[in-house]
């Protein structure tokens, strides 16, 4: 019964059934090279768990190095763009959508990051649900702009 419910467990983090087997083999190696730690436990079931838990961040700590050996990762890493130049990208292109806004929409969107509707409404004397309705078609009109392009 604990088997399953720890496999199930393992399975869950993992997302792959033969890694969670060889985890969950590796922590019932463990427990019955020191059999005393058992004497111990209060509440078998969670003390599984954080067990397993454990077992579980050793194994991907173990299999970390070997990814850097892996040629492939190794060039897609050089080939792909780094994440600075992409985020550049990315805020150019919303930089340029915000400029084709009137000056009180890009304000009344700007805001939304920043401020609550609450916060808002003292900003721009305006209601809540007229905010709402501005934001959602402040946006509308930001995706038909960026589908014409």
């Amino acid at each position: 019964m604990a088997k399953l419910f720890l496999r199930n467990f393992l399975i869950g983090l993992t997302k792959n059934e033969n890694e969670a087997e060889d985890i969950l083999q590796d922590l019932f190696t463990r427990i019955l090279f020191n059999p005393e730690n058992m004497f111990k436990v209060t509440y078998t079931r969670s003390w599984l768990l954080t067990c397993a838990k454990n077992a579980f961040l050793d194994y991907y700590k173990k299999k970390k190095p070997v990814l850097l050996n892996d040629e492939e990762l190794i060039e897609q890493l050089l080939i792909e763009p780094t994440s600075t130049e992409k985020e550049v990208l990315v805020n150019h292109q919303l930089e340029t959508l915000l400029n084709t806004l009137d000056p009180i929409d890009k304000a009344i969107i700007l805001a939304k990051e920043y401020y609550s509707y609450l916060e808002m409404e003292h900003l721009f004397n305006l209601t809540t649900p007229n905010l709402k309705s501005k934001v959602f078609r402040i946006k509308k009109r930001l995706v038909k702009i960026e589908v014409k392009k």
